[in-house]
């Protein structure tokens, strides 16, 4: 009974709401609902579909957040997404606020108590099917704001040249599923989806009462290119498959795209598979980026190699025997194409660029004069991280380093190096701007704030000390810190007195 009261007083409260011209906008102080692309009834309900995650966990039932809040951070989406994607779901619904002090759950009870289901052309799912499936949860106590995921799951079908297929299904997601992971990062519902089409998630806020809220999906043709149309000897090429269609779920980091290059002077090439690297210029998971970075080596020094990465680190690297004057060439099986492709067809892409005569081109030098600064040896043991939106890739490493005990040396005048690259190109970067703190033993001894524009050395003081740990943050518009600790054994001195233990 005290359900239905609190879904008919919230119901009165949202027409008095909407009849009283009280502005329903986020952003504005105060407001409760934000200006998007919402499907709204008379009901007061509304269902907002977003392409990013609007839930930070750790802002999750805090008593300074707001149902507006999380609303403001939806960036609404109902079409682009493709048959591998995840679709973030808010859904306004306060009649549902059957509790003011605990966090209420909705989407698995039929006979008109917010039942959720999910259809496509290709299937449908109902929230109720199982006893295991995950419920849509509020985003706080007594906030009327539900929120979880919905995904495109596909139908199987091979999607590279190594015959992995595309999962396909209907089912609902929940603790009793495989590494269930909880309903946003594992889902509410997942529907089968095919080439093309569109998703409905439909919401039973009353009995035989629905409302209805469809995004589309579609296949496209990669983007395929290199990044340059022209490169020298010296330069670093990146090669770059952009397909959504590629992912065969969100943040699909294992899955490997066949790529074949080669050159005039190496027209064997190499073969390489392709990994999805996140792009967050953006929505992460609605850019579909599989770059292969690019060395050029002389014909003369040793055959092309292949090193393939994935996971954290995504994408992969290659080093290609080039000549000046060569063209450099890669090829791509697109397997993934809209209609009025069938889905059984494939379509060759290519991409080219030029070697052209650099400055040092065909520059023969016979003992280099050693440079004194020159600390390339000493970056080779460089610590990296990258910031958590991927931007930048950060690197630190000591001035003077014992290579045999693979620790940094005691020098008095031993500095650590601080380098700021982009994080998908490795390209240098200026005017960065960072904040920089080093303790020694605990006790800060620099807090400064800098501005990154080639390379940072900071001398750093050894002298009675176990530990120093050095810490950036505030990277550019990243808000996280990188942390990267040195646990100095006494014993040691002066020889190799640090150990890393952390990075």
């Amino acid at each position: 009974m005290e359900f239905i009261k609190a879904k008919y007083f919230a119901f009165f409260f949202m027409l008095v709401l909407l009849t009283s011209g009280f502005p329903l906008n986020a952003n504005n102080d105060g407001d409760i609902l934000p200006t998007a692309d919402a499907q709204r009834t008379d009901n007061g309900n509304k269902i907002f579909f977003c392409e990013n995650n609007p839930i930070n966990k750790t802002e999750y039932d805090k008593p300074h957040m707001k149902p507006q809040d999380y609303m403001s951070k939806c960036k609404e989406r109902t079409d682009g997404y493709s048959w591998g994607s995840r679709i973030y779901v808010l859904l306004w619904a306060p009649g549902f606020n059957a509790d003011d002090k605990k966090i209420d759950t909705l989407g698995n009870d039929g006979d008109g108590q917010g039942l959720i289901t999910l259809s496509s052309r290709d299937g449908s799912v109902r929230a109720d099917s199982k006893s295991s499936c995950n419920s849509f949860i509020e985003t706080g106590r007594d906030h009327g704001l539900f929120y979880g995921s919905i995904k495109l799951r596909g139908f199987s079908t091979t999607v590279n040249d190594d015959n992995v297929r595309m999962y396909g299904g209907d089912r609902c997601e929940g603790s009793g599923n495989y590494n269930g992971m909880g309903t946003l990062d594992d889902g509410v519902l997942g529907v089968k989806t095919g080439q093309d089409g569109g998703v409905t998630m439909s919401f039973e806020y009353g009995e035989n009462k629905w409302m209805h809220k469809s995004a589309t999906h579609t296949w496209r043709i990669a983007d395929f290119n290199f990044d340059k149309e022209e490169y020298t000897m010296d330069d670093t090429a990146v090669v770059t498959i952009k397909d959504l269609d590629g992912l065969r779920y969100p943040f699909d980091k294992r899955t490997g795209y066949q790529m074949h290059i080669w050159s005039d002077t190496d027209q064997g090439g190499v073969e390489v598979n392709a990994y999805w690297k996140p792009n967050f210029r953006g929505t992460a998971q609605m850019h579909g980026d599989y770059p292969v970075k690019i060395t050029f080596i002389d014909p003369d020094r040793r055959e092309s190699t292949v090193r393939e990465l994935y996971y954290k680190s995504g994408g992969s690297q290659v080093e290609l025997k080039v000549s000046p004057g060569d063209n450099i060439y890669a090829e791509y099986y697109d397997r993934t194409l809209p209609k009025p492709y069938s889905t059984e067809d494939k379509l060759k892409l290519n991409a080219i660029a030029t070697i052209t005569e650099g400055p040092n081109t065909g520059v023969i030098v016979v003992n280099p004069p050693v440079i004194q600064n020159d600390d390339l040896h000493a970056k080779q043991f460089a610590f990296t991280k990258y910031t958590s939106n991927g931007e930048y890739l950060v690197s630190v490493w000591w001035d003077s380093w014992d290579w045999w005990t693979n620790q940094p040396t005691a020098n008095s005048d031993n500095s650590i190096n601080i380098s700021i690259v982009e994080g998908l190109t490795e390209k240098p970067v200026s005017d960065v701007t960072y904040s920089l703190n080093v303790s020694s033993s605990g006790d800060s001894v620099l807090d400064k704030d800098l501005v990154h524009v080639r390379t940072d050395i900071i001398d750093v003081p050894i002298d009675n000390t176990n530990l120093i740990e050095v810490v950036l943050s505030d990277i550019g518009e990243a808000a996280d810190s990188l942390k990267f600790k040195f646990k100095i054994d006494g014993e040691l001195q002066p020889n190799a007195p640090f150990t890393k233990i952390s990075h």
